[in-house]
């Protein structure tokens, strides 16, 4: 049967399929071309990257931020600068874009990760680079970064947060977890993420202190790296409205299917997050056969068991909520 209904994907915005914001990418490549090639430390760059910058700062309350061409150049650009002169140690689940060479990460729960870090660091005179996820959008489940005060004052601890999944819908703003973390003298934070999620535009970006971003721009990943196309950076900077109308849309969908499913066995959810873990106890199969695409893929290892997730969006109409929700429970 062909699919007319799909609950699968990452544009929790909807911004691909925005024609608002089709039309800013468009004046954008009239501005600015399609591309630019060259180094952001060429003589003649485009402005529109440093406005880019200052503006992913001010809406993620950070100080400094750097736009690159992807998710996984803003990962490999902070970690391999970190990567001389520190202990690395990775939290269980962080994405293959973080590491340095072949992925191995933990497979205990974050939890227990934790309690063993923090005990690792504090046992610890190396300086120390962690390397950790905002959110589990696989299970799903939002982390808390309230075990930072438990590092001991005097160890030097840099903590980079992959927040990929987070940034443009997290937060009451869709400004993600960067503000929301706690400010500890002894600690460094710096915050990556994929641009192309909620978002909608292919970049990566670096959210970190000013000194941080200066150190990084030094960098000869980041000097040798093509920068993001200038006309979606330009999309991005004259989108607020849009980005407001469909994250308030997305929330009042999240609201919505909760209520529906509320209390029904099979399903693993978190409240404000709009990706939810289907239990095999469910017949989720036959959802295709009634015209439904889920997420059903192993991930990040090809290999590995397949996931069963519904994962909503902005454009999700209340019809299409209670058609899922009625396939999905219709055996109980």
């Amino acid at each position: 049967m062909k699919c007319n209904l799909s609950f699968s994907g990452t544009a929790y915005l909807e911004i691909p399929a925005n024609e608002k914001f089709r039309k800013l990418v468009f004046d954008g490549i009239n501005l600015y071309g399609t591309n630019f090639g060259a180094s952001r430390n060429n003589s003649d760059t485009p402005d529109i990257f440093e406005k880019a910058e200052a503006e992913a700062a001010k809406r993620s309350g950070a100080e400094d931020a750097i736009v690159v061409s992807s998710g996984y150049l803003a990962a490999q650009l902070v970690v391999q600068y970190y990567l001389d002169g520190h202990k690395l140690i990775y939290a269980p689940d962080t994405h293959p874009a973080l590491w340095i060479g072949k992925p191995n990460p933990p497979k205990e729960k974050f939890n227990e990760w934790i309690v063993k870090t923090v005990r690792e660091v504090n046992n610890t005179d190396e300086p120390v680079f962690l390397i950790t996820n905002s959110l589990n959008n696989l299970v799903p489940e939002i982390y808390k970064f309230d075990w930072l005060n438990q590092l001991r004052t005097e160890k030097k601890v840099t903590v980079l947060i992959d927040d990929s999944h987070g940034l443009g819908i997290t937060g009451d703003n869709g400004e993600g977890i960067y503000s929301r973390l706690p400010e500890l003298p002894h600690v460094e934070v710096i915050v990556i993420a994929s641009m192309a999620k909620g978002l909608g535009i292919d970049a990566g970006l670096v959210l970190s202190k000013r000194k941080i971003a200066d150190k990084l721009r030094s960098s000869p990943v980041y000097a040798g790296a093509s920068p993001p196309s200038p006309a979606n950076l330009y999309a991005y900077l004259n989108a607020d409205e849009i980005y407001a109308e469909e994250l308030e849309k997305l929330k009042f969908n999240i609201k919505f299917f909760n209520s529906l499913i509320d209390g029904r066995p099979g399903v693993t959810y978190v409240d404000d997050f709009p990706v939810y873990l289907i239990h095999e106890s469910l017949p989720s199969g036959h959802l295709l056969a009634n015209g439904i695409k889920i997420s059903s893929f192993a991930y990040p290892d090809p290999k590995g068991k397949a996931l069963n997730r519904v994962v909503l969006n902005s454009g999700h109409t209340e019809e299409d909520m209670k058609k899922l929700a009625m396939t999905l429970f219709e055996n109980e």
